[in-house]
């Protein structure tokens, strides 16, 4: 009895070994493939990277069905089906991934006029229905069989290296891959790397810098410590030398936010500190490249001008390397930069500090958007005045695209479609359809998009769908969070996530860097739950 016990048990530890090894694979496919996938270039590089990840999840789903039926799992775990243990295995984040993928396909099945477009999201990005299906597949094999380790992280940082190095290069204008041979001069300069648009090459740059930072400023051995601070400062000056504005919100969100962890550790704290030292000095750096280069580079305007040029910027550098010096002289021991002790804790009132500073300068932001556009004082904020007022011009034409999906929502859907939405990934067709003067009236863009994630879903599948997708997004944070003492490598993870969901603000969800950061995500959560597994069986 004793041998057939044994016997099982192994059995079980060798396909859950198994099942993982499949999803591991499937995990650096995404994170280390996907980002170097290209057939032609720029031109068909959206279809070419939606294409591989597609077949990629698919592949995934069949082996992992496959191998399920061959070992007899997938029998066994039919037979054994019980409605009430399944909905115990279910959490917020589960429950609202299907609510969102359902969703989707009521909008599609409400949708009275392109059903195909609406399917395979032809007429936008290709986020139609059966993307988001792939999608819900892909986060429920990931949070159910991959095993969370560290080097996976590292190997994603690895190819972004790669990546990181062709965005610097096309910033000095050199295309070394030869991408931008046969496109027209003024294209060249909002495409980069190989992710093509800077805004999308923006939401990956943001994940390195984040992954690379908590990475950094939780590392124990000196040598690795070295080799994540190396990736931050490649990812920080590829970030900014990608030269989007939207890079400014997932700075803020990882600089702004990750205190709240950070500070709970004088090593944590310490870090931090080192890490913004970094940070502003790489902006001092390509300040310095655009001045002593112009004739090389591309150049920034707007947010980075507005920033580099400030005078006391250098004295921040000074400021922050000093403090950052003293921090590791006050340290008990030498070697404290790269160890933490027991001692390490720190007193929550640093983190409560930040939490108010954070408090005061969204009050602050609030304030001076009311006073620009409501009360009528944008005169008074001079050089800032484009980024703080809302007219159609703001954001590349975002104000004009953010006013017009608001009014297809409340003018022009039905109240069924408010709930459900017009159908996945038609926002194109709307704005064709309802707004063809405005199509052609001098504005040479085609709106595709609502450049506005929460809008673009709100219009597209409606209230319902919005609001089950913020509720994901956020649990899923909630989630990663609650694990984050036990198994602090998940924070890395959890601010890449959260820096992308404060640049979606602004953005477009494309299958270039979502499955990606959904990938990220699902291994997160999904260390959530190996680990409560874990606790169980202990």
């Amino acid at each position: 009895m004793a041998n057939r016990i044994k016997k099982k048990e192994e059995t079980k530890s060798s396909y859950q070994d198994n099942v993982a090894l499949i999803m591991g694979v499937f995990t650096l496919i995404v994170l280390c493939v996907l980002p170097l996938v290209f057939h032609d270039f720029y031109f068909d590089i959206l279809e070419t990277k939606y294409q591989f990840y597609s077949v990629a999840a698919i592949a995934a789903l069949v082996i992992m069905g496959g191998y399920g039926l061959a070992s007899g799992k997938m029998i066994e775990w039919f037979s054994k089906f019980n409605f009430q243990t399944w909905r115990k295995s279910m959490n917020v984040c589960d429950w609202a991934m299907l609510a969102f993928w359902l969703c989707n396909v009521l909008s599609w099945v409400f949708c009275k006029d392109w059903k195909w477009e609406a399917f395979w999201g032809t007429s936008g990005r290709y986020n139609g229905v059966f993307l988001m299906t792939v999608y819900m597949a892909s986060y429920f094999l990931v949070t159910r069989f991959f095993k969370l380790k560290q080097w996976y992280l590292d190997a994603f940082l690895a190819v972004g290296i790669l990546v990181c190095v062709f965005g610097i290069t096309d910033y000095f204008q050199m295309d070394v891959l030869g991408f931008k041979v046969n496109m027209v001069d003024e294209q060249k300069a909002i495409y980069t790397a190989t992710f093509g648009n800077i805004n999308t090459y923006t939401i990956y740059a943001a994940a390195l810098l984040a992954v690379s930072m908590i990475l950094f400023t939780q590392e124990k051995n000196q040598k690795r410590m070295f080799w994540y601070f190396g990736n931050m400062v490649l990812s920080s000056f590829a970030l900014i030398m990608g030269t989007s504005d939207n890079a400014y919100l997932s700075l803020a969100a990882i600089f702004g936010l990750a205190p709240l962890w950070l500070f709970r550790t004088k090593t944590g704290f310490r870090r931090y500190v080192i890490s913004a030292a970094t940070f502003v000095t790489v902006i001092l750096c390509i300040n310095g490249i655009n001045q002593a280069y112009a004739s090389s580079v591309l150049g920034i305007d707007s947010a980075f001008g507005l920033i580099a040029k400030q005078k006391f910027l250098p004295v921040i550098a000074v400021l922050l390397w000093i403090m950052s010096a003293a921090l590791v002289v006050m340290s008990r021991k030498p070697q404290a930069l790269m160890n933490r002790t027991s001692s390490d804790k720190m007193n929550k009132i640093a983190v409560y500090i930040w939490l108010g500073i954070i408090v005061v300068v969204c009050l602050v932001v609030v304030f001076v958007l009311y006073d620009a556009n409501a009360a009528g004082h944008a005169d008074k904020y001079g050089a800032i005045s484009s980024y703080v007022v809302f007219d159609d011009n703001w954001g590349t034409q975002r104000g004009y695209v953010w006013k017009r999906a608001i009014e297809l929502f409340t003018k022009k859907l039905t109240p069924l479609q408010k709930v459900f939405g017009y159908g996945a990934d038609t926002f194109a067709l709307l704005m064709q359809y309802y707004f063809p003067a405005d199509m052609q009236n001098g504005k040479m863009v085609i709106f595709d998009s609502a450049h506005n994630e929460y809008l673009h879903y709100l219009v597209t599948i409606g209230f319902a769908g919005m609001a089950s997708y913020i509720v994901f997004m956020v649990s899923s944070i909630v989630a990663m969070a609650k694990r984050m003492k036990e198994q602090p490598v998940v924070a890395a993870v959890m601010l890449a996530v959260l820096a992308y969901m404060i640049q979606a603000t602004v953005n477009i969800n494309l299958p270039i860097a979502m499955p990606i950061i959904l990938q990220l995500l699902a291994m997160g959560v999904g260390c959530r739950k190996t680990a409560v597994s874990e606790e169980k069986k202990d």
